[in-house]
């Protein structure tokens, strides 16, 4: 691996361990991005899965993408989203060995984030090293009045099937087989409420950070007891960000303009194997705060 690379790795475990948590503005994403999975390209509108399917009579989408390093067609790490687009839908294969997720830019207060579906296992302990391949996001319908419908579009089903084959053989989900996790921190088997590691976090824009959980030295930094990801039991390190719930609408405002990012919950990142399928709305509010008297 570059020594550049190892560098940059090190350096933000250290402050992962510190504090719990690293500082997640668009320019610092992108560059820790590169830093990690390679050279930056940008994707215009037009080539985004968004601008190649939309539906005829349809106004084309003005939101574009930046992908990083090796990315399947029509996905990449980051979505730019432009005010034109009312509403967007997205589709993550989210690695669970990649603390840095995907991040959606161009958020304003009062837009909307709501989870359509989370499936998928991933493991968060293993006694290999996984490849330290970056998660995907696509940018699958844009427009006015987008639904969760655009999820089952039959034409998109190809190139989401390609990318998901891909995120099979970089995230290697075969080696799935210890503290296995859903996309809400739970063991399949047992049922069992991890509160260390697995699921999934987002920080909304107000929080301007990502955070992470800790040693067991630092188990002021797990969920607490006895595990509900409610905001409730969120560590108190934890501000401006939630976890995916099972049976939750997993459906938040924004109450600030920025970025949104999506990520897995857990300390130690490079031996976890296996992804989380995220299908994403995102809909554009009034952009007016109410008044608090």
């Amino acid at each position: 691996m570059n020594p550049s690379i190892i560098k940059s790795m090190k350096a933000n475990q250290a402050i992962i361990d510190k504090i719990g948590g690293i500082t997640a503005a668009r320019t610092t994403f992108i560059r820790q991005n590169t830093a990690l999975f390679g050279p930056k390209q940008a994707v215009s509108a037009t080539k985004t899965i968004a601008g190649r399917f939309v539906e005829p009579g349809q106004a084309k989408p003005k939101s574009t993408m930046v992908s990083v390093g090796e990315s399947p067609d029509g996905f990449g790490k980051q979505i730019l989203w432009a005010p034109e687009d009312k509403s967007i839908a997205a589709v993550i294969f989210l690695n669970a060995g990649d603390y840095l997720g995907v991040m959606v830019s161009g958020v304003k207060s009062t837009d909307t984030i709501e989870f359509f579906s989370c499936t998928g296992i991933a493991s968060f302990a293993e006694e290999t090293k996984n490849k330290g391949a970056g998660a995907l996001i696509g940018l699958i319908a844009a427009g006015a009045t987008v639904t969760s419908a655009a999820f089952g579009l039959p034409q998109l089903a190809p190139v989401i099937g390609a990318a998901e084959k891909f995120a099979n053989t970089q995230f290697e989900e075969k080696k799935v087989k210890t503290k296995r996790r859903d996309p809400f921190g739970v063991d399949p088997s047992s049922g069992h409420k991890a509160r260390q590691e697995g699921g999934v976090l987002v920080s909304l824009p107000e929080a301007r950070q990502a955070f992470y959980s800790g040693n067991s030295d630092h188990k002021e930094r797990w969920i607490k007891e006895p595990g509900t990801r409610d905001d409730a039991h969120r560590p108190d390190h934890v501000k401006k960000a939630f976890f995916l719930q099972a049976g939750s609408p997993n459906k938040r405002i924004a109450s600030a303009d920025g970025d949104i990012l999506i990520y897995p919950w857990d300390h130690i990142f490079d031996d976890n194997f296996g992804y989380y399928r995220l299908h994403v709305l995102l809909k554009r509010g009034s952009g007016q705060n109410p008044v608090i008297e």
